[in-house]
């Protein structure tokens, strides 16, 4: 996780890109305060990849960093595109095979979501607004998936101390196979 030192450091980087940026310790402790949980290699890159956008005009704020290093998550997960996941979809249920290995756990949510039966059922003709309705799904759960993974952990813990509850990836995993396991009995 990055200390104070590597904000230090990733802001006096941003500030030779920016010159008009002014860095101030409160600054550094403001981004330290939103960005401490992301860990230094990740942050960097973004830092990197927002300061190398073209035509960016602004140094990039905490949001923005949190939002690249979501971009660059996203990325290395290798999570499929909305037409890639519903060529897979599409693949799972022409398939004879009742367990499919997903690609991703999106796209298993998506699918169970969907409904894969129901699909399989439908007359052809159906088929553009099962995709329409697939691939909005799966985008859905995306942006939630990203959203929930970027939260700070002051706001993690405020939504779980309301009665929220969020998932880590483990538990989100684990769900989808209880789920898969009871759906197969």
């Amino acid at each position: 996780m990055a200390d104070l030192h590597d904000i230090a450091a990733i802001l006096a980087v941003i500030n030779v890109a920016y010159p008009n940026f002014t860095v101030t310790e409160k600054t550094v402790e403001v981004y330290w305060q939103i960005l401490s949980d992301i860990p230094t290699d990740e942050l960097k890159a973004a830092a990197l990849q927002c300061i190398s956008e073209s035509g960016r005009k602004f140094a990039p704020s905490v949001g923005e960093l949190r939002g690249a290093v979501g971009e660059l998550r996203s990325m290395s997960s290798n999570t499929p595109s909305s037409f890639d996941a519903w060529r897979e979809f599409k693949k799972a249920v022409t398939s004879s095979n009742y367990s499919p290995q997903w690609s991703h756990p999106l796209v298993e949510r998506a699918a169970r979501l969907i409904g894969m039966r129901e699909y399989g059922y439908s007359d052809v003709s159906d088929e553009p607004s099962w995709r329409s309705r697939f691939i909005q799904c799966y985008e859905q759960l995306q942006e939630r998936a990203q959203k929930e993974d970027l939260l700070i952990p002051e706001v993690r813990g405020y939504i779980e101390t309301r009665g929220g509850r969020l998932l880590s990836p483990a538990e989100q995993m684990k769900r989808l196979t209880e789920g898969m396991n009871h759906a197969n009995r």
